[in-house]
């Protein structure tokens, strides 16, 4: 079925705030380095559900558990709640509250935002904000949008501030709150732990921004995302070509299915870079490594905050002008290989092994700043293998979880699909490169949807 129309009517909008307030000595928190780094910008999470149940009053008792429970589960995330204070770099945690809408979307089951005429700027309207209402003195560090379809089905849209977390932290609260909100027995006990400025103390760095420059109001690129599926079997052939270029079809690494289709759009990228300004460029190439798993010893999954650092890869013009996908998936992976033996020795070397992190952000910052405009910036992320597919308020798993429509170009979010063996990618691009990525051969190939 086509697309309707869909439209989106905001029908309430409050503050939560924790069941308990927050301890006095607790008022004050201060950010790590690693969040003052981060980007200015939410970060954005849908999590839909079907409808279960035909009865009313289930739709009513189930807002009212929504709400509940997470004012009860806002006291073990306490500054989630707060205000992010610039000028002294720290998280004022007065219990102001998270921001709570409920909505209803109107000419539209939640059945066709699932199929192929589904398009991503479309999906921002299921935000409870903007992306980039962040760092301003009003603005929460947590928004909530709970919004029904005319099928009965279910969106939870999710922004929380890149300055007091990343997408793994995200996780964590959402674990927590749906343990609170269904009550089931037999669960991880999520604790959470805020406790970025431990490992990482601030040291007034500068942020990242990650809007879409203005060109003295003339020109403004239209970004446009779009979503890529790689199933299991697409992954398992994009593996087999990259092998049959090494000697004797193996490798001494593994190919994850990250490095994969990193290496797939990067080959892309590279080609479409070279055809638009007729000459190949130097390139640079970004993937974040989630610190928590990496370091020696492993800071716990459930530590919150922005454990997150870059791996990068240089890729000289020369390179450029004629890569293959198994150089291309040997570059990030080789890069993400390095930046993870960086992390294990991160915890044991002092000032040192803080320097690791803070001179990756530099070496990315000062590149591109020295640039001069002629540099190909490429950056990914990875959501995968969080456990988002398993965040159940009590009637029942997400049928399809998703970011938005995010308008920073050459950027890249990964995701599983729901059965975790295949990569949901959403790639931002210029609007015209965005069509001419669409004709690529690999692409097309290897693309489920």
């Amino acid at each position: 079925m086509k697309m309707m129309m869909m439209e989106v009517k905001v029908l309430s909008r409050k503050l939560i705030q924790p069941s308990t307030p927050t301890p006095h000595d607790l008022r004050n928190f201060r950010i790590a380095f690693t969040d003052e780094m981060s980007p200015t910008a939410n970060v954005p999470l849908i999590l839909y559900y079907v409808n279960n149940s035909s009865k009313a009053d289930d739709k009513t008792r189930i807002k009212q558990l929504l709400e509940t429970s997470l004012a009860q589960v806002l006291p073990q995330f306490y500054p989630l709640a707060g205000r992010y204070v610039e000028e002294s770099r720290l998280i004022d945690c007065r219990d102001q509250g998270v921001h709570y809408a409920e909505a209803q979307v109107l000419n539209c089951h939640l059945h066709q935002l699932l199929g192929p005429e589904m398009k991503p700027e479309q999906l921002n309207d299921l935000l409870p904000c903007p992306l980039y209402a962040v760092d301003g003195v009003t603005d929460p560090l947590l928004s909530i949008q709970v919004s029904t379809f005319e099928c009965g089905g279910m969106a939870i849209g999710v922004c929380i501030s890149h300055r007091i977390a990343d997408a793994a932290t995200l996780g964590t609260f959402l674990c927590a709150w749906a343990d609170a909100c269904s009550l089931e027995e037999g669960r991880e006990n999520v604790c959470p732990v805020f406790n970025s400025s431990h490992y990482f103390p601030g040291r007034n760095l500068p942020k990242l921004e990650l809007r879409i420059p203005q060109t003295n109001g003339q020109d403004v690129p239209k970004i446009l995302t779009r979503r890529f599926v790689f199933d299991g079997r697409a992954i398992s052939k994009i593996r087999s070509k990259v092998l049959m270029n090494c000697e004797n079809g193996t490798t001494k690494h593994q190919y994850t299915r990250v490095q994969l289709v990193s290496g797939l759009f990067i080959r892309a990228l590279l080609g479409l870079d070279r055809a638009k300004y007729g000459r190949s460029r130097a390139s640079l190439i970004t993937h974040t490594v989630n610190l928590r798993n990496k370091t020696s010893p492993p800071i716990p999954k459930h530590s919150c905050g922005n454990f997150c650092t870059f791996a990068v890869a240089n890729c000289a013009a020369e390179q450029a002008k004629s890569p293959g996908l198994q150089g291309t998936v040997n570059l990030v992976g080789d890069a993400v290989r390095k930046t993870a033996a960086d992390c294990a020795r991160i915890l044991n070397s002092g000032e040192d092994g803080n320097m690791v992190i803070i001179d990756s952000f530099k070496h990315v910052t000062e590149i591109i700043c020295n640039s001069g405009g002629d540099l190909n910036v490429i950056m990914f992320t990875s959501w995968c293998r969080f456990p988002l597919y398993e965040v159940d308020f009590g009637w029942g798993k997400p049928i399809w979880i998703s970011p938005a429509s995010i308008p920073a170009p050459n950027s890249c979010v990964m995701m599983d699909t729901k059965d975790g063996d295949g990569i949901e990618a959403w790639l931002s691009l210029d609007e015209k490169d965005m069509y001419m990525l669409q004709q690529d051969h690999d692409i097309t190939t290897f693309t489920a949807a």
